[in-house]
């Protein structure tokens, strides 16, 4: 297939703001496809050239680019970054040179979407020495054959910015109207993708075997699973009103880790998917010797303790394990215990679909012996008052609160039900829940925080595809936060507002709606600066926000939703 067809549909869903036709055109472009293809457009339109689990990224640089674009143009550094200047877009800037150009070099050949792929490809596993000049020389050799349109999606998409609105959502859809002309096979392929994380791989299991492959996924061993996700509510007796006899467990604050097994290879997974085994050997060996089963996947929770009072430590302490260096210090100085909570897979057995009470018990008969790994702490409840005993237990031995599990739940991969609903000790203070948020931009220091370049953050909730400004945070920042903010800030940058963020506030600096942070507040209120959940004129709004601390380990899709956000604001008035 042509790459300038994809180019092209790619200018189109920019262009769109309806999903509905968004999804027509994307379902034409793929019954357009080769089947061979089907899986690296679908890549391509998310915006990778592989699944997160697999590690490859292109990590493209600007500078890079610009080298590139000088390279194929014959235009200085200085005059491309001056127009980038002005474009705020260095795709647009990219197609503006080339059609200064007026034509083609010669010899140029048609750019295919095979080629565009590889070439990614190239230039993200490119390594060592002369690595960068092999990158510029891949990246060079498709825009010397790209066409203006060709050369803003190349452009676009190795420094990160495709900009087409198309979730992960949409893109089922449309697989589902391609293949049935309505959304009547998007819930079986939505599971399959669930099971998998991998939407390339279920396009092309869909157009190669059809339906009946994709209602064959299972759970497989280095495929990670999209996490469940829980639901909130304020009080016990709210929460034994909706479950009834429930699996209280202790909810513990550190990193959420799902653990795959087969034979002696062993692989764990973040929640986003992100393959992270190199960071914690002593999971990896516990696994190795403390799980029967010889095919295995299971999730826990991964938590510092203190050898000395015994007690577990902050969620700051235990992100201090996931690093790519000094692994083997940082296991010594803060040791882990990885508390198993569920069960997906078992020696050839699909676990995700069978009750939660099963795959407890699968679970604990599936872990030896003392070690790192332990079940996870729990006790069957009925009533509010037993549920609030376990609850105080948990927070005063260092616990964040309580998870009440659906006895009789299957384990909904990917999606946030009342399978799971926690309570947490923030709920007795303000507002019914801290808020998971969006940092979409930045305002510079002031007075004490001047040297620090950074003084308060634009954050936003997730709309769908879309981020609405929920507040401006400038409390609860240490002096070490400030600075890690923004080293980390400034590789977000970017010249304008984010196309897929809404705000009437105008930030100093604005970025790339990737970084998550968890925010306390006192209370939600109506305002008409925010655009979170907006309704005649006005927003919602955090009141005295303050930071808790910056989640690496979520991904912006994690983020808490205009939804929830309405539900909790709701929620204030009745309690």
């Amino acid at each position: 297939m042509e790459f300038a067809r994809l180019a092209e549909a790619f200018e189109k869903l920019e262009a769109k703001t309806s999903r509905l036709e968004m999804t027509a055109d994307l379902a034409e472009l793929l019954n357009g496809a080769p089947e061979s293809q089907i899986g690296k457009i679908i890549y391509l339109l998310q915006g990778v050239i592989a699944p997160p689990h697999r590690g490859i990224e292109l990590g493209v640089a600007e500078k890079l680019c610009i080298d590139a674009l000088a390279t194929v143009t014959g235009q200085t550094e200085r005059a491309i970054e001056a127009s980038y200047r002005k474009t705020g877009d260095l795709g647009g800037t990219a197609r503006l040179l080339l059609e200064e150009r007026k034509q083609r070099s010669l010899g140029a050949s048609q750019l295919s979407v095979a080629k565009v792929h590889d070439n990614f490809y190239r230039i993200a596993t490119a390594s060592g020495q002369g690595s960068q000049t092999a990158k510029t020389r891949l990246l060079a050799e498709l825009l010397s054959n790209a066409s203006p349109i060709e050369a803003k999606a190349i452009t676009r998409f190795v420094t990160g910015r495709l900009r087409l609105g198309v979730g992960e959502a949409t893109i089922i859809d449309s697989l589902s109207y391609a293949k049935a002309g309505d959304k009547s096979l998007s819930k079986e392929l939505e599971r399959a993708f669930n099971l998998s994380s991998d939407l390339g791989l279920v396009a092309e299991t869909l157009y190669r075997e059809g339906m009946h492959a994709i209602r064959a996924f299972k759970p497989t061993p280095f495929n990670p699973i999209r996490p469940a996700l829980a639901e909130r509510l304020p009080s016990a007796a709210e929460i034994i009103g909706k479950l009834g006899t429930c699996l209280a467990e202790g909810k513990y604050d550190g990193l959420r880790l799902q653990v795959h097994k087969s034979g002696d290879r062993v692989e764990i997974y973040s929640r986003r998917q992100e393959k992270i085994t190199h960071m914690f050997p002593d999971v990896v060996a516990a696994a190795r010797r403390q799980i029967k089963a010889k095919d295995a996947i299971f999730e826990g929770e991964a938590i510092s303790y203190d050898e000395e009072t015994g007690r577990f430590q902050a969620f700051q302490e235990t992100i201090k394990r996931k690093r790519k260096h000094g692994i083997g210090a940082k296991q010594k100085e803060i040791p882990l215990y990885l508390f198993a909570f569920d069960l997906m897979y078992a020696d050839g057995k699909d676990y995700t679909t069978v009750a939660f009470a099963e795959r407890r018990a699968a679970l604990k008969a599936l872990v030896s012996g003392k070690g790192l790994i332990e079940l996870s702490k729990a006790v069957a409840v009925k009533t509010p008052a037993e549920l609030d005993a376990f609850f105080e237990e948990c927070v005063n031995a260092g616990l964040e609160g309580v998870m009440a599990k659906d006895l009789k739940a299957p384990y909904v991969a990917g999606s946030r039900k009342f399978a799971w609903i926690k309570l947490k000790k923030s709920y007795a203070e303000g507002l019914a829940d801290t808020l998971d948020v969006v940092v979409v931009g930045y305002y510079y220091g002031k007075g004490k925080r001047t040297e620090f370049g950074l003084g308060g953050l634009l954050t936003a909730v997730r709309a769908e595809q879309r981020f609405k400004t929920i507040a401006k945070i400038g409390t609860g920042f240490s002096e070490a936060q400030l600075q890690e903010l923004r080293d980390y800030l400034t590789k977000l940058k970017v010249p304008k507002k984010p196309d897929n963020v809404d705000s009437l506030l105008e930030p100093h600096a604005w970025v790339k709606p990737e970084l998550v942070v968890e925010v306390k507040a006192d209370e939600l209120t109506q305002s008409e600066m925010h655009t979170a959940a907006k309704t005649g004129g006005r927003g919602l709004a955090l009141r005295f926000p303050r930071l808790m601390r910056i989640r690496y380990d979520k991904s912006a899709k994690e983020a808490t939703t205009e939804k929830e956000a309405r539900g909790l604001y709701e929620s204030q008035k009745t309690h």
